[in-house]
């Protein structure tokens, strides 16, 4: 019998897909990323953890 998903669940689903979506786009050493690349991907984390169906849906 499958079981119900989890909010939780769903959020580290969000932050996987917003890691490995955002190490794709800027590379996969965050220590050249410039400030505006960091800043993007503090943002889309947050935004992962308020509303993951949106993150993964995109």
């Amino acid at each position: 019998m499958a079981t119900a998903t989890q909010p939780a669940d769903l959020i580290e689903d969000a932050l996987v897909h917003v890691y490995v979506d955002t190490h794709r786009e800027f590379g996969p050493d965050e220590t050249v990323w410039t400030a505006a690349q960091v800043r993007e991907y503090l943002l889309r984390l947050e935004a992962a953890r308020l509303d993951p169906g949106s993150v993964i849906a995109s």
